[in-house]
């Protein structure tokens, strides 16, 4: 009897010794799946492309909200799966890299993410892809957190927000030069209202009797969509409205042979005229640059006008902002003005004969002597 019991205390002995080893080595296993998991876990969204914009960036399936439940931050460095390619771009709120690069933009007037190369869009291979499935998965966290945080600016579309209906609008005279007095102008879209300006700029339009309006944004089809105000279904009836939509990239062919085209066109139209793009920021500060310096400006004068609309829109000032400003201007100023110039170094530019310059870039690119002349007697006289 003593015996059996010695046997049978000895399989239990071994069965629970069994038992605890299996669900030992059980939680062993456990944590270290757990564990692999959390330190494998990188941020990774699948989504699809879901249109095209009119400047050649892709429209995506994702939102900002979808980055972030995701795991993204602005300023991260992702890796893009499309079409069989791996791309590396950076993800912004705004259009801060160079010319050419791409980028994952979450820009806060776009109801989605856009894919695209800043200013000039994707390439050919990576158009027309609507409904191609797209995976971006996180490649260097706050690898351009710097470039963000310096760059990034975001502007508000309340009226009460800002100190004048000229600032909200983003509307004032050109002074620079020898650009004769109220007869060029610079504002955000008088028609398009996506960003809640349209009416304050035509009233702008109206008061200074403006006649002649330079569209660096829209075609007819475009126009012929918006619910304009009344000034500017004025100026578009009246037939003095010159259509010319650009991407933002003025180092490109077909950036400046429209261009020119609509600088030809011009001075056949009545003056006071008005430059402008949607918000006014970036393809209308390279045009008016270039009408400027055409017209006698220094760099400093170029550079305080491209400043101004910072100011307008996002507060920032030299004095007050000075690295944040540096930035803006040599990425994206200075770009266009060594272009027109033909300088390659940016510390030249202060000391170019921009009316020499910009006469000769003009002359070599279409524009006749006669068609030159003409332009800046219109802006001049």
């Amino acid at each position: 009897m003593k015996n059996s019991l010695k046997r049978a205390f000895a399989v239990a002995l071994t069965i629970c010794g069994a038992a605890f080893f299996i669900l030992h080595s059980s939680l062993l296993i456990s944590c270290s799946d757990d564990d692999q998991g959390k330190t494998s876990d990188v941020p990774t969204l699948e989504g699809t492309i879901v249109s095209y914009n009119e400047f050649g960036g892709a429209m995506v399936s994702m939102t900002a909200e979808d980055m972030t439940k995701a795991g993204f931050t602005l300023g991260d460095v992702l890796t893009i799966t499309l079409a069989g390619k791996e791309i590396t771009a950076p993800y912004y709120d705004g259009y801060y890299s160079p010319t050419g690069d791409y980028l994952f933009v979450a820009y806060p007037s776009y109801p989605s993410i856009c894919f695209t190369a800043n200013n000039v869009g994707l390439p050919e291979e990576l158009m027309g892809l609507e409904g191609t499935p797209i995976v971006v998965k996180l490649k260097e966290k706050g690898g351009k957190l710097d470039v963000q945080q310096a760059l990034s600016m975001k502007y508000t579309f309340e009226r009460s927000d800002y100190p004048s209906d000229e600032a909200f609008a983003n509307a004032r005279a050109v002074s620079a030069g020898r650009l004769a007095i109220g007869r060029l102008h610079r504002t955000s879209s008088p028609f398009n209202n996506e960003i809640s300006r349209a009416a304050y700029v035509s009233a702008y339009l109206e008061r200074e009797q403006v006649k002649t309006v330079l569209n660096l944004a829209d075609t007819e089809e475009m126009i012929l969509g918006y619910d304009m105000p009344a000034y500017s279904r004025t100026l578009w009836e009246s037939g003095d409205v010159i259509l010319c939509p650009l991407k933002a990239d003025p180092t490109a062919a077909d950036f400046n042979n429209r261009l020119i085209a609509a600088l030809k066109e011009l001075p056949s139209h009545p003056a006071p005229y008005v430059v402008h793009c949607l918000e006014g920021k970036d393809r209308t500060g390279y045009v008016c640059a270039l009408l400027e310096g055409l017209c006698g400006a220094t760099y400093e004068e170029m550079v305080s006008d491209y400043l101004k609309t910072y100011e307008n829109y996002f507060f920032i000032t030299p004095a007050k902002d000075p690295a944040v400003c540096n930035a803006l201007v040599t990425l994206r100023l200075n770009m266009c003005l060594k272009h027109y110039a033909g300088v390659d170094d940016e510390a030249q530019l202060p000391s170019v004969d921009y009316a020499a310059a910009f006469s000769r870039y003009l002359l070599a690119h279409g524009m006749s002597q006669a068609e030159l002349d003409a332009l800046v007697q219109a802006l001049t006289s």
